[in-house]
C-alpha cells in the first residue's frame, strides 16, 4: 500500500511540475507574440515619426564648417532637434495670410521640413543658378514648401550672419504670392494629367541616361509617349524649392531637379516656354 501511495505522490508531483512549467511558458511567450505583432499592426504618419524622434536618435551636430554651404547646414537643421532650436532666431517672425506674430522658444515645435519626403525638388531659372548651391558666398536662402492641391506656400527665410545660418522668419500664405507661381501651377497639371503632360513634351525628346553596363552616359531621344518608361514618378501634391538667389524674372527656362535623400538619385527635366506655353525639352537621369 505504501508503495502505491509513493507512486501516486510521484505522479501528482510530476503533474504539478508540468503545470508550473506550462504556466511559466505561457506567461513568457504571450508578451513576445504581442511585441512581434505591434510594428505590423501600428500605423503612424511619417511626419509624426520624424517630428517626435528623440534627440539621441537624430544626426550629430555638424562641425562649424557646415555653415559654409547651406545644403550641409540644412541637413542637420532638419534632423537634429537641439541644433534646430539653436539656429532659430527667437522671437521668430511668423506671418500667416498677412497677419504677423512673434514665436517664442516655448511656441516652437520641431520641424523636419522636407526631410520627411522620400524625394524633393529644386527649380532653377538658368544653368548658372543650378550651380549656386555650391557657392560659399550665398548668405540668404529661402526654402519653399508647396502644397499644389491647396495652392499654399510655406517660406522659410534663412540668413547667414556672423558666419552662422539661422532661420529668421517664416511665412505661410497663398501660392500665388510666389514669383514662380505660374510655373508651379503648370507643373501641377503636368504631373497629374497624362494627356496634358504628353501634349507638353517636345517630339522627339532629347534624353540622357547612364548605362550601368557600359559605364558611360548615353544620349538618345524619346517619343512623348515613352516619357513614363524613363522618368521617375513625379510628385503630384507636395513639392519643394530652394531659392539660392534665383529670381525667375523674365526667364523662359526652368530646370527641375528631382532628388532622393538616401540614394543620391537625381533626375533633371528642362522646361522652356515656347509660344506662351511651357514644354519639356530635355530629360536626364
Amino acid at each position: 500500500m505504501s508503495h502505491i501511495n509513493s507512486i501516486i505522490r510521484i505522479v501528482v508531483a510530476s503533474i504539478a511540475a508540468l503545470c508550473l512549467m506550462w504556466g511559466c511558458k505561457s506567461k513568457t511567450e504571450t508578451p513576445v507574440e504581442i511585441a512581434d505583432m505591434t510594428p505590423a499592426d501600428t500605423t503612424v504618419a511619417p511626419e509624426l515619426v520624424e517630428d517626435t524622434l528623440p534627440e539621441e536618435l537624430s544626426v550629430p551636430e555638424p562641425p562649424k564648417k557646415a555653415d559654409e554651404l547651406f545644403d550641409d547646414f540644412i541637413f542637420a537643421f532638419m534632423k537634429n532637434k537641439s541644433y534646430q532650436r539653436q539656429r532659430v532666431a527667437f522671437p521668430l517672425e511668423y506671418t500667416y495670410d498677412g497677419e504677423t506674430k512673434q514665436l517664442s522658444q516655448h511656441d516652437w515645435k520641431f520641424d523636419s521640413m522636407y526631410s520627411r519626403y522620400e524625394m524633393y525638388t529644386l527649380i532653377f531659372d538658368s544653368e548658372k543658378a543650378d550651380k549656386m548651391a555650391k557657392d560659399t558666398s550665398v548668405d540668404r536662402v529661402i526654402v519653399e514648401e508647396l502644397d499644389l492641391d491647396t495652392q499654399r506656400a510655406k517660406n522659410y527665410d534663412f540668413k547667414r550672419e556672423n558666419a552662422e545660418w539661422r532661420l529668421t522668419s517664416l511665412t505661410d500664405g497663398p501660392m500665388e504670392n510666389s514669383v514662380n507661381s505660374e510655373f508651379y501651377s503648370f507643373y501641377h497639371q503636368f504631373a497629374t494629367d497624362p494627356g496634358f503632360r504628353t501634349a507638353h513634351i517636345v517630339s522627339p525628346l532629347p534624353f540622357s541616361t547612364f548605362d550601368d553596363d557600359e559605364f558611360k552616359t548615353v544620349e538618345t531621344t524619346l517619343n512623348p509617349e515613352e516619357f513614363e518608361e524613363h522618368s521617375p514618378e513625379l510628385p503630384k501634391s507636395k513639392i519643394t524649392n530652394i531659392l539660392y538667389g534665383q529670381t525667375f524674372n523674365n526667364s523662359n527656362l526652368r530646370i527641375l531637379s528631382l532628388r532622393a535623400h538616401a540614394s543620391g538619385f537625381e533626375c533633371k527635366m528642362v522646361f522652356k516656354k515656347n509660344g506662351g506655353e511651357w514644354m519639356l525639352t530635355r530629360l536626364e537621369n
